[in-house]
């Protein structure tokens, strides 16, 4: 994780309230400035440094990688209105670090082209720096005791929309503080559709009561669970909340989820270490079972012994294919169960978990269509490669099948 130093002089207070860091692609004579650019470098779980009227006032950490953003109302007007945003966790300094109380080698050490000081360890003008391993590690050690309550990095799973997490979420029995279990039935902004006990065929939900729970995980680290807070619903938001990795309880009243602070399951890398656990490894377990897979399997696949994948065309050894459901499963009656045109063939080198992650789906033309807020990189190239291509499973009569998937699994 890389730490950054950011000078907030005139946007602070405005940039706190919003939890954010945004900065102009370009200066109004369309220059652009290396110390706004680093935006786009900045990932999740960085530490930033927060400078503003000659001292560190605050520490946070990023909560989601930049986005094309315009220039919010509260910040000064004679900055360009096209730019990028950075999400973050801020912890205010309860005694703020002067720029003196820095010792002058750490600054002049650090005043290389591109970094935060000049060769006097004065602080350089510009917006975003990045600062050295050493320094940022120094500096926390130094000072970290001063600023309470350090943010918590939150999981990838919470920097994505509760749409999305909701989705995650489909088909599957989450629990509640008290034991009742829940089962999300569908997704189609801006409801879900949540089964209980009391009410099997399901009730809505408001999504934005989720994302509200979600936005004050980020802001705070965690979220009261009542009904004042998050909405009526506040039983089942607890419910998706406790899905997250790392995510506990706090009881009190009312009670919390939390994140737990990263690094509480580090081990450093050449430690002896194992788990302390006591009893047998092994346990039985009662498991139901899928009894019509074999005989889809057998229908897709006859006795071959290659095919080719739905989605990237390519033909595999059938060993490298799964019977994929194009509606979940867990979703699915009786009748459609038993229906040969619910499965589909999708292989194992990347399109089967696309689509079951909702980051390809179907349209009505039988095309594959991509999540258009996916990841740069490796994600990307893969989407692009089949974004248009004609998925080879779509017929009139698995139809209704991937229309089930587009409207409440697909990333859009």
């Amino acid at each position: 994780m890389a730490t950054w130093w950011v000078n907030q002089q005139r946007t602070f207070d405005q940039e706190l309230a919003a939890g954010i860091l945004w900065a102009p692609k370009a200066g109004r004579n369309g220059r652009r400035q290396a110390h706004w650019t680093t935006m786009t470098e900045v990932r999740l779980g960085d530490t930033v440094l927060h400078y503003a009227r000659q001292h560190v006032v605050a520490l946070s950490v990023v909560t989601a990688a930049a986005v094309d953003a315009p220039r919010p109302n509260d910040l000064q007007s004679d900055w360009e209105e096209d730019g990028r945003l950075v999400r973050v966790a801020y912890r205010q300094a309860s005694h703020p670090v002067h720029r003196e109380e820095i010792p002058e080698a750490w600054r002049t050490g650090h005043s290389s082209p591109g970094g935060p000081f000049k060769k006097d360890g004065g602080v350089n003008q510009g917006y975003l720096f990045r600062v050295n391993e050493d320094f940022g590690a120094r500096f926390l050690d130094r000072f970290a005791d001063r600023f309470e309550d350090l943010p918590v990095a939150l999981p990838a799973e919470a920097q994505d929309s509760a749409t999305n997490l909701l989705r995650r979420l489909l088909g599957q029995d989450i629990f509640t503080m008290t034991g009742k279990s829940n089962r999300i039935l569908d997704v189609q902004p801006p409801y879900a559709r949540v089964a209980t006990e009391r009410s099997p065929d399901g009730q809505q939900v408001s999504i934005a009561e989720v994302q509200l729970a979600l936005d004050l995980l980020r802001a705070h680290g965690q979220v009261p669970i009542h009904p004042n807070e998050i909405g009526h619903r506040s039983s089942f938001i607890g419910a998706v909340l406790l899905t997250l990795p790392g995510a506990e309880l706090i009881e009190g009243t009312p009670p919390c989820v939390a994140i737990q602070p990263p690094g509480v399951f580090d081990v450093p890398e050449n430690a002896d270490y194992s788990l302390n656990f006591e009893g047998d490894l092994n346990r039985p377990v009662t498991a139901a079972q899928r009894r019509e897979q074999a005989a889809l399997r057998r229908a897709l696949l006859g006795s071959a012994t290659e095919a080719e994948c739905s989605f990237c065309g390519e033909t595999y050894p059938v060993r490298f294919l799964i019977t994929a459901h194009i509606k979940l499963r867990s979703l699915c009656n009786d009748d459609e169960r038993l229906d040969r045109h619910v499965a589909m063939l999708a292989c194992q080198f990347g399109c089967d978990v696309l689509y079951e992650t909702g980051y390809i789906s179907v349209a009505s033309d039988g095309k594959i269509v991509t999540a258009t807020s996916a990841a740069e990189g490796a994600l990307a190239s893969q989407l692009t490669r089949l974004a248009g291509r004609a998925c080879g499973s779509f017929t009139e009569r698995s139809r209704n099948y991937f229309e089930w998937h587009f409207s409440n699994r697909f990333r859009g």
